[in-house]
């Protein structure tokens, strides 16, 4: 666009006019320019709602009033969207009036001059003016709400402060109304003055009713005070004693609810988030705004946002402040994490001088930590927990009312974040689980390892397991985390230790059941450890856990050779009572009756039994025990025992498929290969045996062992050697 110039004189009149400028405009523009003094910068708003920007000097030749002005149509702006006041010192204004009757071209311009209106000069100035800053602000506002409210008058000794004071004020203010903002540098009539803003100099005497007037060396006079709590005008200025006017524009782009028109809660927001401290409206007004907007906001603007709302203020926080934190909790309680959250109860608890708000956040807190250790390092967490003793003590005592269930997620955390520095007396869980030695120890340490990681944090909790059983759980869970079991050794021990009393009311005694019940069908342990079992806790194993402890002491009477009449039958019944059997206490009970029928001296009647059972579990045990390599040396090397268990799988042929098959595979993948071994003396003691044995046995035993076979020519020839 281009701006048509007019050129004043007060002894001429207008002497060059750009063309295209309506007759009546310059009857208007007359009047408006003949009323400036010597030294005027001025935006005025014409009756057809078009703008002069006029900028008057003295003219150095003839020493009258010369005024050069552009005229702007309605709605227009200057080139570039520059405010209007920028143009303040531009190169562009003519220093004497053009020739009389000359028609100056449009300009397509008013560049501004370089470094009167930078940012740091003018947060100079705004410093300087002070507490003037948000009255200013404030009667400004109400200009622009209402066009008939009182002008305001600023007093000032250099009209280039005022022109300051314009750009400060337009910087703040909504776009639309900075642009329309009417203001004159300097009046020597003010009560004539058709502009907004109205500047003067302190010797200029003028009736002050009408006016806001504000003066630099009192501040506002008494009936110019703008509105009181005005919370915008109290933003914008703090904004502007901040050094910070970028957020003016930072704060437009945020969503409001009066479309931009003056709503202070952008602003406060912004400036918030930008490290600008605030007063109590700036902060109810950030969140308020923070509230109404909870939706639009993104996860990445709530901690700095919270952590500048719930930053320690001088003084107690009004009510109307804190019940618009309150809220704003409520509103984006489960929208955002709690660490988040963290600052606003601990205010709330510091504020009230009641912990009551604070235990369910802590809570919150505590478990979301747990879950997640490294949100731990946040700065909204450091924050809070470092500036509010009462959300960290609580948060302390969740933790250690969670340690016993899941001591190692505890530990993690602490090992993650220093959250405990000190930790008091009276949170027995948590001084051990700050005292355990290293994550993962136990796993990988022996048994001593263990022994001595758990008297160490039983030492720590201050509190003896018979006081505290939950300590014991705790203790318990950090030396055997997750499925790791003590050994059948360990467990005896930690029993004899502390006791069954103390073992039932952590909850421990399954883990010590699961012990017995899992642990390796060799260790040497487990049936003491069964016996103790059923000793300390008959009340709290379960039938089927109490069957297969019963099974492992039915083994250790195998074992002990005082097993009585009837093994297949008792094995049969206990494990019906304990099934699904742990497969450590099958092999172990099954494996003991199977050495028993497979010695010389087995029970009357038993082999029969177990044949008969069809049980696969049983006779496969059998199956299996025959092939360790005591019975498989024993058979190499006694005949006598060869030839019983010859006889002993070539019977009850028919008693169950099961046992067929068993005793047949066992006959040529057993026995056949271990005669192998044999000498033909070692064959014919083993027939000698057999013929002794009365019935059928030896000719069986000729049938099977054929001489035509492997073993006969075997046998041929260990005989001629």
């Amino acid at each position: 666009m281009s701006l048509a110039q007019l050129h004043y004189t007060s002894a001429a009149g207008f002497t060059a006019v750009s063309p295209d400028v309506p007759r009546d405009l310059l009857d208007e523009a007359e009047e408006v320019l003949a009323a400036f003094p010597a030294q005027a910068f001025s935006l005025t708003q014409l009756s057809d709602g078009s703008r002069l920007l006029s900028r008057t000097t003295t003219d150095p030749e003839t020493g009258g009033a010369h005024t050069h002005a552009v005229h702007l149509p309605a709605g227009d702006r200057l080139p570039g969207g520059a405010l209007p006041v920028t143009a303040w010192d531009s190169p562009r204004w003519a220093p004497v009036a053009p020739a009389p009757g000359s028609t100056p071209e449009p300009l397509d311009l008013l560049t501004p001059a370089a470094g009167f209106f930078d940012r740091e000069g003018l947060a100079e100035f705004a410093a300087a003016c002070g507490a003037r800053l948000a009255g200013v602000l404030a009667d400004v506002r109400a200009l622009c709400e209402d066009p008939g409210a009182q002008p305001v008058v600023l007093v000032e000794e250099d009209p280039a402060d005022i022109a300051r004071w314009v750009a400060v004020v337009g910087a703040a203010l909504p776009r639309e109304h900075a642009h329309g903002l009417t203001f004159t540098t300097y009046a020597e009539r003010p009560e004539h003055a058709l502009q907004q803003i109205i500047g003067t100099s302190p010797d200029v005497v003028f009736p002050a009713a009408g006016f806001r007037v504000h003066r630099a060396d009192s501040g506002s006079s008494a009936t110019t005070s703008g509105p009181p709590g005005d919370a915008w005008a109290a933003v914008a200025a703090q904004v502007w004693l901040a050094g910070r006017p970028e957020l003016f524009k930072r704060a437009a782009a945020q969503p409001s609810l009066t479309d931009g028109e003056f709503e202070e809660g952008p602003l406060a927001a912004t400036a918030l988030s930008a490290g600008v401290p605030l007063d109590s409206l700036g902060r109810t007004a950030a969140a308020a705004w923070a509230e109404q907007h909870a939706d639009g906001l993104s996860a990445s603007d709530w901690p700095t946002l919270i952590g500048a709302l719930c930053a320690p203020v001088p003084g107690s926080r009004p009510d109307g402040e804190l019940d618009a934190l309150a809220r704003l909790a409520e509103r984006v309680d489960g929208k955002v994490p709690t660490e988040i959250l963290a600052p606003l109860a601990a205010l709330f608890a510091a504020e009230d001088d009641n912990p009551t708000a604070v235990p369910e956040l802590a809570r919150q807190l505590a478990h979301e930590l747990l879950a997640d250790p490294e949100r731990a390092r946040s700065a909204a967490v450091r924050e809070a927990l470092d500036r509010h003793a009462v959300l960290h003590a609580q948060l302390l005592v969740h933790l250690n009312d969670l340690a016993p269930d899941n001591p190692f997620s505890v530990v993690r955390l602490l090992h993650t974040a220093d959250l405990v520095r000190g930790v008091p007396d009276g949170l027995p869980h948590l001084r051990m689980c700050a005292a355990y030695p290293l994550p993962g120890a136990s796993r990988q340490g022996s048994a001593e390892d263990r022994d001595s990681t758990l008297h160490t944090v039983l030492r720590a909790a201050g509190v003896s397991p018979m006081i505290e059983p939950l300590v014991l759980r705790t203790g318990f869970r950090l030396v055997w985390p997750e499925n790791l079991l003590p050994t059948p050794q360990e467990a005896r021990w930690i029993l004899g230790e502390t006791g069954s009393d103390a073992h039932r009311t952590a909850g421990t005694h399954p883990e010590l059941i699961r012990a017995a019940l899992e642990g390796p069908a060799d260790d040497p342990d487990v049936t003491p450890l069964a016996a103790d079992l059923i000793r300390c806790f008959p009340h709290e194993i379960d039938a089927r856990q109490l069957g297969a402890l019963r099974m492992l002491e039915f083994a250790e009477s195998l074992a002990e050779g005082r097993a009585g009449a009837g093994p297949v039958a008792t094995a049969l019944t206990l494990r019906s009572a304990a099934h699904p059997v742990e497969p450590p206490v099958l092999r172990r009970t099954f494996g003991l009756v199977a050495r028993d029928l497979l010695s010389e001296q087995r029970p009357v009647g038993e082999l029969s039994a177990l044949a008969r059972s069809g049980d696969p579990d049983l006779i496969g045990a059998y199956g299996t025990v025959a092939r360790t390599a005591p019975l498989l040396d024993r058979l190499r090397t006694t005949p006598s025992y060869a030839a019983d268990c010859f006889v002993a799988w070539t019977s009850h042929t028919g008693a169950s498929r099961v046992w067929d098959d068993t005793r047949a595979a066992l006959l040529e993948e057993v026995l056949r290969p271990a005669l192998q071994h044999m000498t033909s003396r070692e064959v014919a003691s083993l027939l000698d045996h057999l013929d002794r044995s009365g019935g059928t046995h030896a000719s069986d035993f000729r049938a099977w062992h054929k001489p035509g076979g492997t073993l006969g020519r075997l046998a041929r020839r260990f005989g001629r050697r």
